[in-house]
């Protein structure tokens, strides 16, 4: 699959089909054919080069999401210049900082980014093309046919991290990249062109269209995760037969909070993909009321550094996996995918540089996972100690530590414990945060929880079930006291603290922001009582 032609080709297979069926406001669709989506990114790919750009080139992408916004990006994809993509929901001075990081040469927007690029001084000291949608579309004169075609290792983007436990990283995808992605997405789902899938994000939007899929979007806006229209977004997958879904496990939670109550069905799913954090079991299990029995409900294991990783089926965790979570086993993460090469080694803040088989931990024993495969982003863009500390050599090939805790089970089956950099040290001994929180999240007022540490001792911080925060907080607490008695670590938690609503991050809005509730955590326990 060569990604620069695939437009092309798909345009010429299938030119009437909707690549794209979407609503800027309710009640009222557009839809874009593949030949017309083919049509208006030449025009654009011609507008670029005509401006006397040429492919290296890196373009800071400010555009917000609308129906040419995905004729830009493969114009973009066409002429070999680099999108830098950055989500602005991470804040305007982290936003600033990444674009000064990258050093684009252009900047893509519309009047409002624009506005604020200027007002910021937004890469003042590189950028020398400020350019729009409409503008390139209205300065468009000829339609070139040909254009430069790019290699394996030419770079295809560079996508910053959510910033969830950190300063975001740019991670830079050559085109090897991507097309190993598609290639394992097609592989791992059995992902056909027939399908119309339902993305949650912009970027998956984008991979429908290179797979040759019809994606329906009922908010051209693409709202956060936490805010999208639930009636909507559930009329559109009845209304259009949706076959595929990828959303993060907070969209999940509002379509069945809506749906379930009401006595919707979605029959048409043939399935449903959820990554970003672990999906909840009881979240899961009120999800499953809105499918038939045939669709399958896949948890995803991946980061913005390599996709996927890890897959499993609801229904493996509810036959087994449930009760090992409860007893503080962690969140079953599946089987490792074909084309990912997953390995768990011993845990250390230590950078490695050459690979060794001597660093691998037997099954059942906590460590870092780790995976390589042709998925695998090399590096990060001006990260020097960032890719010293998560990248390692082995054979030619680049093995990304993912900083995230867990292990293999007997039966092969990966295990996530929690971020590595969350496990919370105590004279108990260490605790990981999914393997603690597994054992509270099953109580039934119970929404999720959070385990962080202050000075040394471990609490734990709760969210409720939006029809449990009236209930009695001293009956919960002593019931959550009792689900830990008989864990060895969990026993050990004697304070609970209560929060309507957890931080997360601004791209899933399902990760917890645990740095967030250490000190929240920490002020509200240093607080000088009033009595």
């Amino acid at each position: 699959m060569d990604l620069a032609t695939r437009l092309e080709e798909l345009a010429a297979l299938q030119p009437e089909k909707p690549a794209y069926i979407y609503s800027s406001r309710p009640g009222r669709w557009g839809t874009i054919s593949f030949s017309r989506l083919y049509e208006v990114s030449q025009y654009l790919a011609s507008a670029l080069i005509a401006q006397g750009l040429h492919p290296g080139m890196r373009a800071a992408l400010l555009t917000p999401p609308s129906a040419e916004f995905f004729a830009l990006a493969f114009a973009l994809l066409r002429t070999g210049i680099v999108p830098v993509i950055v989500d602005p929901a991470i804040g305007l001075k982290q936003v600033g900082a990444c674009i000064d990081e990258t050093q684009p040469e252009i900047f893509l927007g519309n009047s409002l980014t624009h506005a604020l690029r200027g007002l910021f001084g937004w890469g003042k000291g590189t950028i020398r093309h400020n350019l729009s949608t409409s503008q390139l579309l209205h300065t468009a004169q000829s339609f070139t046919s040909h254009f430069p075609l790019p290699t394996d290792s030419s770079p295809a983007a560079i996508i910053y991290t959510s910033g969830s436990t950190g300063l975001p990283k740019g991670a830079l995808y050559t085109h090897a990249n991507f097309r190993a992605q598609l290639e394992m997405l097609i592989h791992t789902f059995g992902l056909t062109q027939d399908e119309i899938d339902l993305p949650a994000f912009p970027l998956y939007a984008l991979i429908d269209s290179l797979l040759g899929v019809t994606s329906v979007i009922p908010d051209i806006r693409f709202p956060v995760p936490g805010r999208i229209d639930p009636a909507r977004t559930l009329e559109a997958i009845q209304r259009f037969g949706v076959t595929n879904t990828f959303a993060s496990p907070v969209v999940l939670d509002r379509l069945a909070r809506y749906g379930v109550p009401r006595g919707i069905k979605l029959p048409s799913l043939k399935r449903v993909i959820t990554a970003g954090a672990p999906a909840p079991l009881p979240l899961q299990e009120r999800f499953r009321q809105l499918l038939t029995d045939e669709t399958d409900l896949f948890g995803v294991y991946g980061a913005t550094e390599v996709l996927p990783i890890a897959v499993v089926e609801s229904r493996d965790l509810f036959n087994g996996a449930r009760s090992k979570s409860a007893q503080g086993a962690g969140v079953c993460l599946g089987h490792p995918v074909e084309g990912a090469e997953v390995r768990v080694i011993r845990n250390s803040e230590a950078a490695i540089q050459r690979w060794d088989d001597s660093l691998m931990l037997p099954k059942n024993q906590v460590g870092e996972i780790t995976v390589k495969g042709a998925a695998v982003t090399r590096e990060y863009v001006a990260r020097d100690e960032a890719n010293r500390l998560s990248k390692i050599s082995d054979s030619g090939e680049t093995v990304h530590r993912m900083g995230d805790a867990g292990y293999f089970d007997e039966d092969g089956r990966l295990w996530y414990c929690g971020r590595k950099s969350h496990r919370v040290e105590t004279p108990h001994g260490t605790f990981f945060t999914e393997q603690i929180e597994g054992i509270f999240n099953l109580h039934p007022s119970v929404y999720r929880t959070a385990l962080v540490g202050v000075e040394g001792e471990p609490v734990l911080w709760v969210e409720l079930e939006p029809r449990a925060r009236r209930a009695d907080r001293r009956k919960i607490i002593r019931e959550l006291t009792a689900l830990g008695q008989n864990h060895p670590q969990a026993a050990h938690i004697h304070t609970f603290l209560f929060l309507r609503r957890f931080p997360t991050d601004v791209r899933h809005n399902s990760k917890i922001l645990r740095e967030r509730l250490a000190r929240m955590a920490k002020d509200r326990l240093n607080r000088p009582s009033l009595a």
